[in-house]
């Protein structure tokens, strides 16, 4: 038996978050009528990875008060929205958001994993946050959960918590079968920082090895399109458990899609030829928890 997967790449529309959301609602509508299981939205995408950088650019308080303003708490009507369409085509939906600051903080940075009953399962706040663009605005994430859905064992991250293999690993450890990745990852334009930027995401953000190492399938949607000073690049992947990119969205603007593909279930996950967690000894592993040397992070932007 096989899953079928989707990874939902979209651009959202600048400062129309209803636009956005039915974007969001059209697209799983059709992943419905392609049999789609379980269908993965890019980072930030309601109502827009940049709206509050774009905000704070525009110089106006009242736009940035606006926006603030607009982000919504988790759950809250466009969650019930895609929880709606997720219990009417069967499907476990992971939708990134920006979500509504609780008192004292700032927002949150989210995927929300809903199942095929239209219920919340997990709200995963993203740990890591880009030191220069996301840490003054956002409040970040203390853990890693897995939830139990009809299609198996699921666990959902976003964007840079893929940069450090430790992530993929604890999620893999509690049971973890499918991991659900929301992106955004852009163009940047400093000499020398580019290519370095695109190595990194498919080299580590996207790398076959996160999901042969901890025999679990993988399902990454990035953003695409342009927004604001912003040029997301696609790129979206799903991986299968023994490290086969089985499918490739496009690159740059113009490219959203729906991307499609058949993923190993929770049986064919025990049958596999190699499953290289079984060979762990964590009783030699207590050096992963000494803290890092001392060095300074380049800021790139």
């Amino acid at each position: 038996m096989t899953i079928r997967a989707a990874a939902v790449q979209l651009c959202p529309v600048d400062f129309k978050p209803e636009l956005t959301l039915q974007k969001a609602e059209e697209y799983i509508a059709k992943a419905g009528k392609e049999g789609v299981e379980i269908a993965v939205f890019p980072e930030g995408y309601l109502p827009g990875f940049a709206e509050i950088r774009l905000a704070k650019q525009s110089g106006s308080p009242e736009k940035l008060a606006e926006v603030l303003s607009a982000l919504e708490p988790v759950p809250g009507p466009s969650t019930q929205r895609i929880s709606d369409l997720a219990r009417e085509y069967e499907m476990t939906v992971a939708f990134g958001m920006l979500a509504r600051a609780e008192p004292g903080e700032q927002p949150t940075n989210v995927s929300v994993l809903i199942d095929s009953n239209g219920e919340i399962k997990n709200i995963h706040r993203k740990v890591h946050l880009t030191p220069t663009i996301e840490a003054p605005d956002f409040t970040s994430g203390v853990e890693f959960a897995v939830s139990d859905t009809k299609i198996g064992q699921v666990g959902n991250m976003i964007c840079a918590d893929f940069s450090l293999p430790e992530t993929t690993r604890i999620l893999a450890i509690k049971g973890a079968e499918i991991i659900c990745g929301s992106f955004a990852g852009f163009y940047v334009d400093p000499p020398g920082v580019r290519g370095s930027v695109m190595q990194l995401f498919s080299n580590s953000h996207l790398s076959p090895a996160r999901a042969i190492d901890n025999s679990v399938n993988l399902v990454m949607a990035n953003m695409v399109g342009k927004t604001g000073d912003l040029e997301f690049f696609g790129m979206s992947q799903i991986i299968d458990a023994e490290g086969n990119v089985i499918a490739k969205a496009g690159e740059g603007d113009g490219c959203e899609e729906l991307l499609v593909a058949n993923l190993p279930d929770s049986a064919e996950l025990r049958d596999l030829p190699f499953r290289l967690i079984d060979r762990r000894r964590p009783d030699l592993y207590d050096e992963i928890l000494i803290e890092n040397s001392n060095y300074e992070e380049v800021e790139w932007n």
